[in-house]
């Protein structure tokens, strides 16, 4: 494991969607001044340049973790997941701007607000339409991120939900080139949670 992970351990051991430390903005304020710590060490043995990059890297590790462990929890989410979610988006961006480009922040915390979006939608149009919006600067974003989302929304019929997967599983494919998306982006081809889906998928053909 090495000093990134180790890092953003706390995310792991602790973001449990429901669960009440999270909900109450204890994970992610530990996280940041977990890394505030670190950085302050680190940046006295690396030159400046590095050290951006190194922030950088942490930063794109912390939303990685984050979309895996929203993706793998069991409960429903509801308006104050919806809230804390926007609350962590803040946290992440007062905290990394300190220490890189505003740009290059806002840049990599824009897919939790794109995920927030997603899930907070009302109807299988708007489901549809965010979707489509995330693809045009996360093209790599596969269909099985909305049909979880759906799964985690109480009181959506299985008609629509099955609609909504449908159609943005339409959405995706139509979207590729050569059978590839378009671009390669830094968030979902390091979910641990898509990775072990296609797997399941690909077994299931297999058998």
């Amino acid at each position: 494991m090495n000093q990134i992970q180790l890092q953003t351990s706390s995310f792991t051991d602790l973001f449990v969607g429901h669960a009440p430390d999270w909900l109450e903005g204890q994970v992610t304020e530990y996280l940041v001044a977990t890394f505030g710590d670190y950085f302050t060490d680190v940046k006295m043995y690396i030159e400046e340049r590095s050290f951006r990059r190194f922030v950088e890297a942490c930063l794109e590790e912390t939303i990685v973790v984050y979309v895996d462990h929203m993706l793998l929890q069991k409960n429903y989410i509801q308006e104050e997941t919806i809230e804390r979610m926007k609350l962590d988006e803040e946290v992440l961006m007062d905290f990394f701007r300190e220490y890189i480009s505003v740009s290059k922040v806002e840049n990599r915390v824009k897919v939790l607000g794109d995920l927030r979006e997603l899930a907070s939608s009302e109807s299988p149009d708007s489901f549809t339409l965010v979707y489509t919006n995330i693809l045009d600067h996360q093209p790599d974003c596969p269909p099985e991120v909305v049909e979880k989302l759906v799964s985690l929304r109480e009181g959506i019929p299985r008609k629509d939900a099955k609609e909504v997967v449908s159609e943005c599983k339409e959405i995706y494919e139509n979207s590729l080139v050569d059978g590839q998306p378009p671009k390669r982006g830094f968030v979902f081809p390091k979910v641990k949670s898509l990775s072990a889906s296609k797997q399941n998928r690909l077994w299931r053909k297999l058998t």
